[in-house]
């Protein structure tokens, strides 16, 4: 009689047998983490312009919370 592999073999077999799915999901993971990056330091530098156009400016920019649209 053949042993039915657990889902649990299955999924251990699947990740043993493909090393490239590996390699391909850590570098998506590498390539996610330096857009994240990327787009962390864009975020900042945009509230950095924000901050020197409204102190060189004596203007609000951003929105007040609680405002009506």
């Amino acid at each position: 009689m053949v042993k039915k592999k657990t889902l649990r073999e299955k999924h251990v077999l699947d990740s043993v047998s493909l090393p490239s799915d590996v390699e391909a999901l850590q570098a998506e993971i590498l390539r996610l983490k330096s857009e994240l990056t990327k787009a962390e330091i864009k975020a900042e530098a945009y509230d950095e312009m924000i901050n020197v156009a409204e102190s060189e400016l004596g203007i609000s920019i951003r929105k007040k919370s609680g405002a009506k649209q």
